[in-house]
Protein backbone atom coordinates (compact mmCIF):
# COMPACT_ATOMS: atom_id res chain seq x y z
CA UNK A 1 0.00 0.00 0.00
CA UNK A 2 1.49 3.73 -0.93
CA UNK A 3 1.99 5.62 1.61
CA UNK A 4 0.48 9.37 1.39
CA UNK A 5 3.50 11.83 1.94
CA UNK A 6 3.51 13.75 5.08
CA UNK A 7 1.60 17.48 4.61
CA UNK A 8 -0.63 15.66 1.86
CA UNK A 9 -4.11 16.08 2.13
CA UNK A 10 -6.66 13.47 2.38
CA UNK A 11 -7.74 12.82 -1.01
CA UNK A 12 -11.62 12.73 0.11
CA UNK A 13 -11.60 16.29 1.39
CA UNK A 14 -10.27 17.45 -1.86
CA UNK A 15 -12.66 15.66 -3.83
CA UNK A 16 -15.81 16.84 -1.44
CA UNK A 17 -14.69 20.76 -2.38
CA UNK A 18 -14.24 20.62 -5.96
CA UNK A 19 -17.13 17.86 -6.81
CA UNK A 20 -19.10 19.79 -4.01
CA UNK A 21 -19.03 22.98 -5.48
CA UNK A 22 -19.78 22.05 -8.81
CA UNK A 23 -22.71 20.14 -7.68
CA UNK A 24 -23.94 23.08 -6.12
CA UNK A 25 -23.57 25.41 -8.54
CA UNK A 26 -25.35 23.23 -11.06
CA UNK A 27 -28.18 22.98 -8.45
CA UNK A 28 -28.14 27.36 -8.81
CA UNK A 29 -28.34 27.26 -12.25
CA UNK A 30 -32.06 26.10 -12.26
CA UNK A 31 -32.71 28.63 -10.44
CA UNK A 32 -32.47 31.75 -12.58
CA UNK A 33 -33.10 35.07 -11.20
CA UNK A 34 -33.06 33.70 -7.64
CA UNK A 35 -30.05 32.79 -5.33
CA UNK A 36 -28.46 29.54 -5.14
CA UNK A 37 -31.23 27.68 -2.53
CA UNK A 38 -28.21 25.94 -1.18
CA UNK A 39 -26.82 27.69 2.24
CA UNK A 40 -23.65 28.18 0.19
CA UNK A 41 -21.84 30.14 3.28
CA UNK A 42 -22.35 27.83 5.75
CA UNK A 43 -21.35 24.39 3.94
CA UNK A 44 -17.69 26.40 3.17
CA UNK A 45 -17.68 26.95 6.59
CA UNK A 46 -18.54 23.50 7.46
CA UNK A 47 -15.51 22.30 4.52
CA UNK A 48 -12.77 24.77 6.54
CA UNK A 49 -13.52 23.48 9.83
CA UNK A 50 -12.98 20.26 8.45
CA UNK A 51 -10.04 20.95 6.86
CA UNK A 52 -8.57 22.89 10.11
CA UNK A 53 -9.62 19.16 11.76
CA UNK A 54 -7.98 17.60 9.33
CA UNK A 55 -4.78 19.32 9.42
CA UNK A 56 -4.77 18.99 13.04
CA UNK A 57 -5.05 15.57 13.75
CA UNK A 58 -2.08 15.50 11.78
CA UNK A 59 -0.55 17.62 14.37
CA UNK A 60 1.96 19.24 11.42
CA UNK A 61 2.04 22.89 12.34
CA UNK A 62 4.81 25.06 10.76
CA UNK A 63 3.62 28.25 11.79
CA UNK A 64 3.07 28.32 15.70
CA UNK A 65 3.93 31.72 16.50
CA UNK A 66 1.48 33.86 14.45
CA UNK A 67 -1.04 31.42 15.23
CA UNK A 68 -0.63 31.20 19.03
CA UNK A 69 -1.05 35.51 18.08
CA UNK A 70 -4.40 34.63 16.49
CA UNK A 71 -4.89 32.35 19.73
CA UNK A 72 -4.16 35.00 22.30
CA UNK A 73 -6.92 37.33 20.59
CA UNK A 74 -9.44 35.31 20.31
CA UNK A 75 -9.12 34.22 23.49
CA UNK A 76 -9.57 37.67 24.58
CA UNK A 77 -12.66 38.26 22.62
CA UNK A 78 -14.25 35.11 23.52
CA UNK A 79 -13.64 35.51 27.51
CA UNK A 80 -15.53 39.24 26.53
CA UNK A 81 -18.81 37.69 25.48
CA UNK A 82 -18.76 35.01 27.55
CA UNK A 83 -19.18 37.55 30.54
CA UNK A 84 -22.53 39.19 28.61
CA UNK A 85 -25.61 38.21 27.21
CA UNK A 86 -24.54 38.51 23.44
CA UNK A 87 -25.78 35.87 21.16
CA UNK A 88 -22.86 33.29 20.18
CA UNK A 89 -24.67 33.45 16.52
CA UNK A 90 -23.99 37.09 16.33
CA UNK A 91 -20.33 36.28 18.03
CA UNK A 92 -19.30 34.15 15.40
CA UNK A 93 -21.15 36.05 12.63
CA UNK A 94 -18.37 39.32 13.81
CA UNK A 95 -15.28 37.05 13.77
CA UNK A 96 -15.39 34.76 11.44
CA UNK A 97 -11.82 36.36 10.11
CA UNK A 98 -10.16 34.37 13.21
CA UNK A 99 -11.24 31.47 12.50
CA UNK A 100 -9.95 32.21 8.60
CA UNK A 101 -6.47 33.26 9.78
CA UNK A 102 -6.27 29.69 11.91
CA UNK A 103 -7.22 28.11 8.54
CA UNK A 104 -4.83 30.01 6.09
CA UNK A 105 -1.78 29.41 9.37
CA UNK A 106 -2.62 25.60 9.18
CA UNK A 107 -2.47 25.36 5.71
CA UNK A 108 1.08 26.11 5.31
CA UNK A 109 2.99 23.14 4.93
CA UNK A 110 0.49 21.02 3.66
CA UNK A 111 -0.27 19.59 -0.39
CA UNK A 112 -3.15 20.27 -2.57
CA UNK A 113 -1.92 17.08 -5.08
CA UNK A 114 -5.58 16.92 -7.52
CA UNK A 115 -4.11 20.20 -8.88
CA UNK A 116 -6.14 19.77 -12.74
CA UNK A 117 -8.84 18.81 -10.85
CA UNK A 118 -8.77 22.68 -9.05
CA UNK A 119 -8.29 23.96 -12.68
CA UNK A 120 -11.49 22.04 -13.84
CA UNK A 121 -13.28 23.17 -10.73
CA UNK A 122 -12.73 27.00 -11.72
CA UNK A 123 -13.58 26.45 -15.31
CA UNK A 124 -16.79 25.00 -14.50
CA UNK A 125 -17.85 27.65 -11.81
CA UNK A 126 -17.08 30.86 -14.50
CA UNK A 127 -18.70 29.12 -16.60
CA UNK A 128 -21.96 28.03 -14.99
CA UNK A 129 -22.15 31.36 -13.32
CA UNK A 130 -22.00 32.93 -16.69
CA UNK A 131 -24.48 31.25 -18.02
CA UNK A 132 -26.72 32.10 -15.15
CA UNK A 133 -26.22 35.46 -15.28
CA UNK A 134 -26.56 35.75 -19.14
CA UNK A 135 -30.11 34.01 -18.72
CA UNK A 136 -30.96 36.25 -16.15
CA UNK A 137 -30.45 39.31 -18.53
CA UNK A 138 -32.46 37.62 -20.64
CA UNK A 139 -35.29 36.37 -18.62
CA UNK A 140 -35.34 39.67 -16.11
CA UNK A 141 -33.62 41.80 -17.55
CA UNK A 142 -30.95 44.02 -16.67
CA UNK A 143 -31.48 45.03 -13.26
CA UNK A 144 -31.37 41.91 -11.18
CA UNK A 145 -28.26 40.61 -10.03
CA UNK A 146 -28.69 37.15 -8.70
CA UNK A 147 -25.11 34.84 -8.35
CA UNK A 148 -24.12 31.63 -8.50
CA UNK A 149 -24.07 31.26 -4.43
CA UNK A 150 -24.51 34.61 -3.35
CA UNK A 151 -24.19 38.48 -4.44
CA UNK A 152 -21.98 39.09 -7.54
CA UNK A 153 -20.22 41.54 -4.52
CA UNK A 154 -18.95 37.93 -2.79
CA UNK A 155 -18.29 35.49 -5.23
CA UNK A 156 -16.81 37.79 -8.02
CA UNK A 157 -13.50 37.62 -5.30
CA UNK A 158 -14.27 34.00 -5.22
CA UNK A 159 -13.60 33.75 -9.20
CA UNK A 160 -10.99 36.29 -9.48
CA UNK A 161 -9.20 35.08 -7.09
CA UNK A 162 -9.30 31.05 -8.16
CA UNK A 163 -8.69 32.30 -11.66
CA UNK A 164 -5.09 33.96 -10.38
CA UNK A 165 -3.77 30.55 -8.42
CA UNK A 166 -4.68 28.58 -11.48
CA UNK A 167 -3.07 30.97 -13.83
CA UNK A 168 0.18 30.74 -12.32
CA UNK A 169 2.95 29.73 -15.59
CA UNK A 170 0.51 31.65 -17.78
CA UNK A 171 -0.56 29.48 -20.03
CA UNK A 172 -1.91 31.20 -23.43
CA UNK A 173 -4.98 28.53 -22.62
CA UNK A 174 -6.09 30.58 -19.79
CA UNK A 175 -6.56 33.76 -21.56
CA UNK A 176 -9.89 32.44 -22.64
CA UNK A 177 -11.02 31.87 -18.31
CA UNK A 178 -9.98 35.58 -18.04
CA UNK A 179 -11.94 36.62 -20.90
CA UNK A 180 -14.98 34.28 -20.00
CA UNK A 181 -14.92 36.13 -16.39
CA UNK A 182 -14.42 39.41 -18.12
CA UNK A 183 -18.09 38.68 -20.05
CA UNK A 184 -19.36 37.60 -16.35
CA UNK A 185 -18.16 40.34 -14.82
CA UNK A 186 -19.87 42.75 -17.65
CA UNK A 187 -23.34 40.86 -16.53
CA UNK A 188 -23.10 41.16 -13.18
CA UNK A 189 -22.61 45.10 -12.85
CA UNK A 190 -20.56 44.77 -9.36
CA UNK A 191 -18.31 47.77 -8.91
CA UNK A 192 -15.91 45.63 -6.74
CA UNK A 193 -16.08 42.82 -9.03
CA UNK A 194 -14.87 44.89 -11.90
CA UNK A 195 -12.24 46.08 -9.37
CA UNK A 196 -11.22 42.14 -8.63
CA UNK A 197 -11.08 41.20 -12.47
CA UNK A 198 -8.92 43.96 -13.17
CA UNK A 199 -6.23 43.35 -10.00
CA UNK A 200 -7.34 39.46 -11.82
CA UNK A 201 -6.58 40.06 -15.46
CA UNK A 202 -3.17 42.89 -14.49
CA UNK A 203 -1.69 39.72 -12.25
CA UNK A 204 -2.01 37.45 -15.33
CA UNK A 205 -0.42 39.72 -17.68
CA UNK A 206 2.23 40.59 -15.52
CA UNK A 207 3.05 36.73 -14.87
CA UNK A 208 3.14 36.33 -18.38
CA UNK A 209 5.96 36.33 -20.39
CA UNK A 210 5.47 36.83 -24.38
CA UNK A 211 6.24 38.53 -26.94
CA UNK A 212 2.81 37.69 -28.78
CA UNK A 213 1.53 41.22 -30.04
CA UNK A 214 -2.21 40.22 -30.06
CA UNK A 215 -1.54 39.62 -26.07
CA UNK A 216 -0.29 42.94 -25.78
CA UNK A 217 -2.96 44.31 -26.97
CA UNK A 218 -5.49 42.64 -25.20
CA UNK A 219 -3.77 43.30 -21.78
CA UNK A 220 -3.70 47.10 -22.33
CA UNK A 221 -7.35 47.15 -23.68
CA UNK A 222 -9.20 44.41 -21.41
CA UNK A 223 -8.49 46.20 -18.70
CA UNK A 224 -9.25 49.64 -19.63
CA UNK A 225 -12.47 48.21 -20.71
CA UNK A 226 -13.76 46.85 -17.51
CA UNK A 227 -12.23 49.54 -15.17
CA UNK A 228 -15.00 52.20 -16.75
CA UNK A 229 -17.53 49.63 -15.64
CA UNK A 230 -17.40 50.87 -11.97
CA UNK A 231 -17.69 54.03 -12.93
CA UNK A 232 -20.51 54.33 -15.06
CA UNK A 233 -22.56 52.03 -11.94
CA UNK A 234 -21.34 54.11 -9.81
CA UNK A 235 -22.74 57.27 -11.65
CA UNK A 236 -26.02 55.27 -12.94
CA UNK A 237 -26.64 54.19 -8.85
CA UNK A 238 -25.96 57.95 -7.85
CA UNK A 239 -28.53 58.91 -10.22
CA UNK A 240 -31.04 56.94 -8.55
CA UNK A 241 -30.51 57.68 -5.16
CA UNK A 242 -29.28 61.27 -3.18
CA UNK A 243 -26.78 59.20 -0.93
CA UNK A 244 -24.62 56.35 -2.09
CA UNK A 245 -25.19 53.54 0.65
CA UNK A 246 -21.48 52.70 1.41
CA UNK A 247 -20.74 56.72 1.70
CA UNK A 248 -23.86 56.30 4.35
CA UNK A 249 -21.77 53.54 6.52
CA UNK A 250 -18.98 55.74 6.90
CA UNK A 251 -20.86 58.66 7.95
CA UNK A 252 -22.69 56.60 10.21
CA UNK A 253 -18.77 55.18 11.26
CA UNK A 254 -18.07 58.56 12.02
CA UNK A 255 -20.31 59.09 14.15
CA UNK A 256 -20.30 55.97 16.19
CA UNK A 257 -16.57 57.05 16.86
CA UNK A 258 -16.34 60.60 17.02
CA UNK A 259 -15.41 60.33 21.46
CA UNK A 260 -13.18 57.76 20.64
CA UNK A 261 -9.98 58.37 22.69
CA UNK A 262 -6.46 56.58 21.70
CA UNK A 263 -7.01 53.67 23.05
CA UNK A 264 -10.21 52.76 20.73
CA UNK A 265 -8.61 53.68 17.75
CA UNK A 266 -5.87 51.17 18.79
CA UNK A 267 -7.52 48.11 20.12
CA UNK A 268 -11.69 49.34 19.06
CA UNK A 269 -14.38 48.50 21.20
CA UNK A 270 -15.38 46.05 23.58
CA UNK A 271 -16.14 42.93 22.26
CA UNK A 272 -19.65 42.56 20.58
CA UNK A 273 -20.44 46.50 21.58
CA UNK A 274 -24.09 47.41 20.10
CA UNK A 275 -24.04 50.70 17.75
CA UNK A 276 -25.94 53.11 19.24
CA UNK A 277 -30.06 53.05 18.97
CA UNK A 278 -30.46 56.02 17.10
CA UNK A 279 -28.01 54.19 14.10
CA UNK A 280 -30.07 51.22 14.35
CA UNK A 281 -33.04 52.74 13.86
CA UNK A 282 -31.71 54.44 11.06
CA UNK A 283 -30.44 51.31 9.14
CA UNK A 284 -33.56 49.76 10.00
CA UNK A 285 -33.91 48.69 6.51
CA UNK A 286 -31.43 46.40 6.55
CA UNK A 287 -33.16 44.74 9.76
CA UNK A 288 -31.59 40.91 8.55
CA UNK A 289 -28.39 42.26 10.11
CA UNK A 290 -29.78 43.16 13.29
CA UNK A 291 -28.87 40.32 16.11
CA UNK A 292 -30.66 37.32 16.30
CA UNK A 293 -32.25 37.94 19.76
CA UNK A 294 -34.39 40.19 17.45
CA UNK A 295 -34.78 42.72 20.47
CA UNK A 296 -33.58 46.01 17.53
CA UNK A 297 -30.16 45.41 18.73
CA UNK A 298 -27.71 45.94 16.04
CA UNK A 299 -23.65 45.65 15.97
CA UNK A 300 -20.75 46.59 13.61
CA UNK A 301 -22.24 44.08 10.62
CA UNK A 302 -24.74 46.92 9.84
CA UNK A 303 -21.80 49.00 8.38
CA UNK A 304 -21.32 46.27 6.01
CA UNK A 305 -17.97 46.96 5.10
CA UNK A 306 -15.49 44.98 6.76
CA UNK A 307 -13.40 48.08 6.76
CA UNK A 308 -14.73 49.93 8.78
CA UNK A 309 -16.30 46.95 10.77
CA UNK A 310 -12.76 45.56 11.89
CA UNK A 311 -11.24 49.21 13.00
CA UNK A 312 -14.89 49.71 15.42
CA UNK A 313 -14.29 45.85 16.67
CA UNK A 314 -10.42 45.60 17.13
CA UNK A 315 -8.80 49.25 16.20
CA UNK A 316 -5.54 49.31 14.81
CA UNK A 317 -4.65 45.76 16.05
CA UNK A 318 -6.93 44.33 14.44
CA UNK A 319 -6.08 45.67 10.73
CA UNK A 320 -2.28 44.92 11.62
CA UNK A 321 -3.66 41.37 12.09
CA UNK A 322 -6.02 40.74 9.37
CA UNK A 323 -3.70 42.54 6.76
CA UNK A 324 -0.16 41.42 7.98
CA UNK A 325 -0.88 37.61 8.97
CA UNK A 326 -2.54 36.52 5.41
CA UNK A 327 0.37 38.04 3.77
CA UNK A 328 3.12 35.74 6.41
CA UNK A 329 1.10 32.87 5.64
CA UNK A 330 1.56 33.11 1.50
CA UNK A 331 4.97 34.25 1.95
CA UNK A 332 5.85 31.35 4.05
CA UNK A 333 3.78 28.86 2.36
CA UNK A 334 6.30 29.79 -0.98
CA UNK A 335 3.59 32.08 -2.98
CA UNK A 336 4.93 34.32 -5.13
CA UNK A 337 4.81 38.02 -4.13
CA UNK A 338 2.93 38.72 -7.18
CA UNK A 339 0.45 36.38 -6.56
CA UNK A 340 -0.07 37.96 -2.73
CA UNK A 341 -0.31 40.63 -3.65
CA UNK A 342 -2.97 40.06 -5.90
CA UNK A 343 -4.81 38.05 -3.84
CA UNK A 344 -4.24 40.53 -1.21
CA UNK A 345 -5.35 43.55 -3.18
CA UNK A 346 -9.20 41.55 -4.38
CA UNK A 347 -9.60 41.03 -0.67
CA UNK A 348 -8.83 44.99 0.52
CA UNK A 349 -10.74 45.91 -2.34
CA UNK A 350 -13.58 43.55 -1.53
CA UNK A 351 -13.25 44.62 2.27
CA UNK A 352 -14.26 48.24 1.54
CA UNK A 353 -17.36 46.75 -0.13
CA UNK A 354 -18.53 44.31 1.57
CA UNK A 355 -17.26 42.01 3.86
CA UNK A 356 -14.04 40.78 2.53
CA UNK A 357 -11.24 38.67 4.86
CA UNK A 358 -14.97 37.88 7.01
CA UNK A 359 -16.23 35.54 4.58
CA UNK A 360 -14.96 32.05 2.88
CA UNK A 361 -15.17 33.25 -0.75
CA UNK A 362 -12.44 35.46 -0.42
CA UNK A 363 -10.59 33.23 1.83
CA UNK A 364 -10.82 29.92 0.01
CA UNK A 365 -8.31 31.73 -2.72
CA UNK A 366 -5.62 32.35 -0.30
CA UNK A 367 -5.86 28.33 0.84
CA UNK A 368 -5.65 26.88 -2.43
CA UNK A 369 -3.11 29.15 -3.06
CA UNK A 370 -0.98 27.97 -0.36
CA UNK A 371 -2.02 24.70 -0.79
CA UNK A 372 -0.99 24.55 -4.61
CA UNK A 373 2.54 27.00 -3.91
CA UNK A 374 5.56 25.02 -5.73
CA UNK A 375 6.72 24.62 -2.10
CA UNK A 376 3.98 22.68 -0.74
CA UNK A 377 4.67 20.67 -3.68
CA UNK A 378 8.61 20.58 -4.14
CA UNK A 379 10.37 22.29 -1.48
CA UNK A 380 10.87 25.27 -3.89
CA UNK A 381 9.69 28.80 -4.10
CA UNK A 382 7.39 29.57 -7.00
CA UNK A 383 8.78 32.54 -8.78
CA UNK A 384 11.93 32.77 -6.78
CA UNK A 385 15.07 32.51 -8.56
CA UNK A 386 16.97 29.21 -8.65
CA UNK A 387 18.75 28.42 -5.00
CA UNK A 388 16.58 31.26 -3.36
CA UNK A 389 14.01 30.46 -0.69
CA UNK A 390 12.31 32.80 1.43
CA UNK A 391 10.92 32.39 4.76
CA UNK A 392 13.67 29.52 4.61
CA UNK A 393 17.92 28.82 3.80
CA UNK A 394 19.25 29.48 0.62
CA UNK A 395 20.97 26.74 -1.46
CA UNK A 396 23.70 27.20 -3.84
CA UNK A 397 22.68 26.56 -7.48
CA UNK A 398 25.72 24.36 -7.94
CA UNK A 399 25.37 22.52 -4.62
CA UNK A 400 25.63 18.85 -4.87
CA UNK A 401 23.12 15.97 -3.07
CA UNK A 402 24.29 12.61 -2.81
CA UNK A 403 26.74 12.90 -5.49
CA UNK A 404 24.08 14.05 -8.24
CA UNK A 405 23.65 17.05 -9.44
CA UNK A 406 20.71 19.15 -8.47
CA UNK A 407 18.25 19.55 -11.28
CA UNK A 408 16.82 23.33 -11.98
CA UNK A 409 13.52 23.61 -10.52
CA UNK A 410 9.92 23.03 -12.69
CA UNK A 411 7.47 25.67 -12.91
CA UNK A 412 4.11 24.09 -12.21
CA UNK A 413 0.69 25.48 -13.33
CA UNK A 414 -2.13 24.80 -10.88
CA UNK A 415 -2.61 21.93 -12.81
CA UNK A 416 0.47 20.19 -12.28
CA UNK A 417 1.31 20.98 -15.97
CA UNK A 418 5.12 21.74 -16.57
CA UNK A 419 5.20 25.51 -17.46
CA UNK A 420 6.90 28.60 -16.08
CA UNK A 421 -33.21 44.86 -2.14
CA UNK A 422 -32.75 43.37 1.52
CA UNK A 423 -29.35 41.55 1.57
CA UNK A 424 -29.16 38.01 3.20
CA UNK A 425 -27.21 37.05 6.66
CA UNK A 426 -24.03 35.94 4.83
CA UNK A 427 -22.00 38.82 6.46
Amino acid sequence: MTRRPAGTLPSGLQRVLSGGLILCAIISVLFVGRFSPLPMTMLLDAWIILFIGAVLLRGRILTLLPLSLVAIYAYTRIMGVWVTDVPWDDFVQAYRWLLYLVAMGVAVGQHWTRRGALTTLTWWLVSLATVKAALTWVVHGPGERPGLFLENNFELALFSGLTAVVHRGSPRSRLWLLLLLGVLTVLSGSRSGAVAYVLCFLYAMLSTRTRDVFLRMVSLAVPMLVAVIPLVIFQERAAESEVIDRVRFFDVFLRETQDWGPVNWLVGTLPMTPMSPATCEELAYYEALFSSAEDGTCYSVILHAFALRVVFDAGALGVVLILALPWIFLRRAGVSALLAATLMAIAVTNSVSVSGFNNPYVVLPFLLAILTSSRASAGESEGEPTGTKPWGSAQHPHSTTAGARLAPPRAECADGTEEDPRRRREW
